[in-house]
């Protein structure tokens, strides 16, 4: 039995037009969305959805319903798989049968999205009435934005007080628990007293896709810092798979062609201000597979926009390398790299709508920045550069889903390096086949050197920096801990030094958790947690794309160390337990046979 709580739950998190949009083409119609019935034969369109609130309805047919009949009736699928699927695409997990999920849990997401309405609602009117609006209007207008684009994305004021929206908060009765964990109260250590966590700042509602304020952005008005806060990650709010602007991109342009992929939320509302609706801000992070997946349901066009300089071109790398096994036929990736001091903001207030989308018509393509990037650091005039690209370049084609633009990538690689597209792909598979080997089992003579020493005997220094690049790996790419199973993880529990990887490994696979955020929020309190920040900052020689190899690599060689150790120790424990039956002939000869190895109590 699946619990109401958790079903409402589910529901109530999903968009039901970005779940019926796949099946039946949805046209913005005041509040609602029209489009022909998916369940009879019409021409003129009596098929209605509102997102608000979260139902169909057919003034043809009568059928009516929610996302998850949806999926059932239309899509023919079983409650449960329509269910789980509905689940996984809004971050939750299905309970298993055994499990019951906690009521107190979901009370507690709904009681946060009322806090988060009412404290949206709460700066709107300080932006609007307080004393000291002036600081917040001024500073809006300097930025050049109307009254109408702090309208329609609902921006606010958190006045230069401690405890403004606590006051507030105190007259709507919310457990002060729920206060906390929400984000908007920041509790004082070892004290029970809290304080506001958003203080002298325009605010930023950050909006899941049914419009549902889930975390908020601010903007410090005044000098300090951080310039920019977020709130913190919380049961309603994972900030790696939410985007700034989308909610309010998909309502002002209801038929997305593109979407900008920028990096602050003032650069979304300037852009929104000039013209230009289709913006969106990740929120402090890198691009992650959660962003990309969730653009590419809208939009077959992705440009990400950077700044020039290096840094703005390695985060631009990252988010390419990111969408690779997303590139299927149809869809596009396009780079916008900025001039020197300038940002999407000051730009377009510069060169205003024209000229803005002047330098999108003519940004950098995919493959273009993919080969000039790899192409920076090698001689293309020798047989060495050539065949140094076609190394570096084949791993990334291969993720790309199969399809014409794969094969296109192969071609123009071909191009490059002088060889048949054939040639390049038997070269792959090859050279692939070769990292297998060297990544897969460990060859008996490996295993036996690394076996040879006593458990208590290896290298400190070299199993702890074993330990500390599986771990740093783990910090940066959470979802390396996919690559084994719990069962072959809970083996590395035997050696007390393998701890920490051990207990890190646990957490995620258990939480199913993929943000380093939340990972650092549960150690806090461990002695190791200073080691672990150290780690997460620790520069890799690898580039991500090789994290997963090194990785394995690792867990293998931990594994059968500890599996021969133990195999090892049974074989001497069953010796022991014989040695009674044995003349003290017979002793002598296994002693010399084994040469003193580990056989002290012969």
């Amino acid at each position: 039995m699946i619990p109401q709580d958790f079903i409402e739950e589910v529901l109530d998190r999903t968009d039901i037009v970005e779940i019926i949009e796949a099946s039946v083409v949805l046209k913005k119609m005041g509040k609602n969305y029209q489009g022909l019935c998916p369940f009879h034969k019409e021409k003129t369109p009596s098929f209605t959805v509102s997102q608000d609130k979260g139902f169909y309805h057919c003034f043809g047919c009568n059928a009516h319903g929610g996302a998850l009949k949806f999926l059932q009736e239309h899509l023919r699928m079983d409650f449960i798989p329509a269910l789980e699927m509905l689940a996984e695409r809004v971050g939750m997990k299905l309970p298993q049968q055994d499990e019951v999920l906690p009521r107190q849990e979901n009370r507690e997401r709904r009681v946060i999205y009322e806090i988060l309405e009412h404290a949206s609602k709460f700066y709107k009117e300080q932006l609007r009435t307080n004393s000291t609006r002036e600081r917040a209007v001024e500073y809006l207008k300097g930025r050049g934005l109307s009254g109408h684009i702090a309208r329609d994305f609902d921006l606010g004021y958190s006045v230069a007080k401690w405890d403004s929206l606590q006051t507030f908060m105190a007259s709507s009765n919310f457990e002060r628990v729920f206060l906390n964990n929400s984000g908007m109260l920041v509790q004082r250590d070892g004290s029970d007293h809290s304080y506001d966590r958003f203080r002298d700042r325009i605010m930023f509602p950050i909006k899941d896709l049914r419009g549902k304020v889930i975390a908020f952005g601010g903007r410090l008005i005044g000098d300090g810092k951080p310039k920019y806060l977020n709130s913190p990650e919380t049961p309603v709010f994972q900030k790696g798979r939410e985007l700034y602007g989308l909610y309010e991109a998909r309502r002002r342009t209801p038929h997305l062609e593109k979407i900008i992929v920028v990096e602050g939320y003032m650069d979304v509302l300037a852009l929104a201000q000039n013209g230009i609706p289709y913006a969106v801000a990740t929120l402090g992070t890198a691009t992650t597979d959660n962003h990309i997946e969730r653009l590419f349901r809208f939009v077959s066009r992705i440009v990400f926009c950077f700044d020039g300089d290096e840094a703005g071109r390695k985060a631009a790398w990252k988010a390419l390398d990111a969408v690779l096994p997303y590139l299927q036929d149809g869809r596009t990736v396009a780079f916008l790299f900025l001039p020197d001091e300038e940002d999407p903001d000051s730009l377009v207030r510069k060169e205003g709508k024209d000229g803005f989308e002047g330098r999108l018509s003519k940004c950098t393509s995919f493959t273009d920045f993919f080969y000039s990037h790899l192409e920076s650091s090698l001689d293309m005039s020798t047989p060495e550069g050539k065949a140094s690209l076609s190394k570096m370049a084949m791993p990334l084609v291969d993720q790309i889903p199969k399809g014409v633009f794969k094969q296109l990538m192969v071609n123009s690689l071909s191009s490059r390096v002088g060889l048949t597209s054939e040639t390049l792909i038997s070269a792959s598979a090859s050279y692939q086949k070769r990292k297998s080997r060297q990544s897969g089992p460990i060859p008996p003579s490996s295993i036996k050197n690394a076996v040879t020493l006593a458990k208590n005997d290896i290298p400190k220094s070299e199993l702890g920096g074993q330990v500390d690049r599986a771990v740093s790996m783990l910090l940066k790419q959470p979802e390396l801990a996919d690559l084994f199973e719990p069962e072959e993880y809970s083996l590395l529990k035997a050696d007390e030094r393998l701890s920490l990887l051990s207990d890190l490994l646990d957490f995620i696979m258990h939480e199913d958790i993929l943000s380093p955020e939340i990972i650092f929020k549960y150690f806090n309190d461990r002695p190791d947690f200073m080691r672990l920040q150290q780690l997460a900052k620790k520069e890799q020689l690898l580039d991500i794309s090789q994290f997963a190899d090194e990785f394995k690599g690792i867990v293998r060689l931990q594994l059968h160390r500890l599996e021969e150790e133990s195999k090892k120790t049974d074989i001497e424990n069953l010796l022991q337990r014989a040695i009674g039956t044995l003349s003290s002939e017979e002793k002598d000869l296994i002693r010399r046979y084994h040469n003193g190895h580990s056989l002290k109590n012969v």
